[in-house]
């Protein structure tokens, strides 16, 4: 079974903090990465209850990248979802559905909360493998971000064992993979005005993918390998 660990981008409230601490204790989950939180006054302590060593061996990072290079899948949550698959950067899955995902998975989730009052902002969730959303009344479809996280939790710990495990290809990795498709784009003189879409396009596949580490390195390899002869064949046309 995969382990888990709780990333909060930019906490407002020490409270918060303090509440998601005391219901990761509850689900068994030990670890937390702080990004450029707010300070940890005694909210964060008083919330926790019990939990509070996980508050005091809390990871502070700087910034986002720094918190996904922590982990082998990032998992973003947003209380907004669409339909139309044009128009956001991952298809949202139910935690229900998120937890059948990675029932089999090998190596360090990470379930990323943005801030209480703007969530992730949409560069964030391009750069997750998957997304969650929670399904709520469309009247009043935002939750509190602590009950948010309780209930993805929930999902997750009540997942059962799994049979078997695949290791995962790290965070790192895929984004090696996106590095390599982009410098393959740029040697084939791809179209400038398709590059974005096509970009996006290409990281959900990878997500869909749930890449394994066997997997990345075939596929890093092929398409360096085709980068690396495109340049030999100019060289050789110059």
């Amino acid at each position: 079974m995969p382990e888990f660990t709780i990333i909060l981008v930019q906490p407002k409230f020490a409270g918060n903090i303090g509440s998601i601490a005391r219901s990761m204790a509850n689900f068994g989950i030990k670890d937390i990465i702080l990004v450029d939180p707010c300070e940890l006054g005694d909210d964060a302590f008083r919330f926790a209850k019990h939990a509070r060593p996980i508050i005091e061996n809390a990871k502070i990072v700087d910034d986002f990248p720094t918190a996904m290079g922590m982990v082998d899948l990032v998992v973003g949550t947003s209380g907004i979802s669409t339909e139309n698959g044009r128009k956001f950067n991952r298809q949202p899955m139910t935690p229900k559905e998120f937890a059948e995902h990675v029932h089999d998975k090998d190596g360090m989730i990470g379930l990323v909360f943005g801030r209480e009052d703007q969530g992730l902002y949409n560069d964030e969730i391009s750069k997750c493998d998957l997304l969650v959303n929670i399904p709520t009344s469309p009247e009043y479809p935002i939750m509190n971000i602590s009950q948010a996280a309780t209930v993805i939790m929930y999902e997750a710990a009540t997942m059962g064992e799994a049979t078997s495990s695949k290791q995962m290809a790290r965070s790192s990795d895929k984004e090696t993979l996106h590095t390599l498709f982009d410098e393959m784009l740029e040697e084939t003189n791809y179209p400038k005005h398709k590059m974005p879409k096509t970009k996006v396009m290409f990281r959900r596949i990878i997500s869909r993918a749930d890449l394994t580490k066997w997997e990345f390195h075939t596929l890093a390899g092929t398409i360096s390998r085709s980068s690396r002869t495109i340049q030999r064949l100019r060289k050789k046309i110059k």
